[in-house]
């Protein structure tokens, strides 16, 4: 899990922003999240909507997250936890039955608890109903992302595998589409060409000219539905 975390976080923050490959790259990045361990959860039936915006703020702040050298995958998740625990406190705090000092206490010697900090281990406090509910909730982004991903690999329309340079048809923009962007880790055009025996600069132009406006207008149309 620490390499392929490493990985993914590398992914993201490699892309341009608002690029469809960053998108692609985030969507997984936000599945590997969900299984990691030591992640705040709460029994709060509002709970989902505390997590939900702590992947949005996540999906935004990725790029402020600094990767280090003992443990990606702890340090992760406490920069996650240290966001998370306070969209907790604010479900609490929203509830007249909770007594803010029990939720923010001034030091452990006053209050004796803190009731966030004692949260249980997900795997122990969140039930299947829950995480699939965190899952539903998921942002709009990351389902339009799923959506795009299905879109390319299943390519109902046959735009994107019958767009090809003259005389090439292996470089169809749905092949191109799944090296380049959902190939983990992805190819680069340069080793594209080679393996396929056709000029850099023309598959270059290719993918620019033809296949880039294809995936634009598949977004935009996903877009409307989501």
């Amino acid at each position: 899990m620490e390499e392929q975390l490493r990985e993914a976080i590398l992914a993201v923050c490699n892309c341009e922003s608002q690029s469809l490959k960053r998108q692609k790259n985030l969507n997984r990045l936000l599945i590997i999240i969900q299984k990691l361990p030591g992640i705040y959860r709460s029994s709060h039936q509002d709970y989902p909507e505390a997590y939900n915006r702590t992947l949005i703020w996540v999906s935004k702040n990725i790029d402020r997250f600094e990767l280090q050298k003992e443990s990606t995958e702890k340090s992760f998740v406490i920069w996650i936890n240290g966001y998370l625990k306070w969209r907790i406190r604010d479900l609490y705090i929203s509830d007249n039955r909770y007594d803010p000092k029990r939720v923010y206490p001034h030091s452990q010697e006053e209050s004796g608890i803190d009731l966030i900090e004692n949260i249980p281990d997900p795997k122990f406090s969140l039930s299947l109903l829950d995480t699939k509910i965190a899952e539903i909730q998921a942002n709009r982004q990351t389902r339009l992302g799923n959506a795009i991903v299905d879109s390319i690999e299943q390519d109902l329309s046959k735009n994107l595998s019958t767009t090809y340079p003259r005389k090439h048809p292996q470089c169809n923009c749905q092949c191109l589409a799944k090296r380049l962007l959902l190939q983990q880790p992805p190819q680069k055009i340069s080793q594209i060409a080679r393996e396929l025996n056709i000029n850099n600069q023309t598959l270059y132009s290719h993918w620019k000219q033809k296949c880039l406006p294809l995936l634009q207008i598949i977004g935009e149309e996903l877009g409307a539905r989501v």
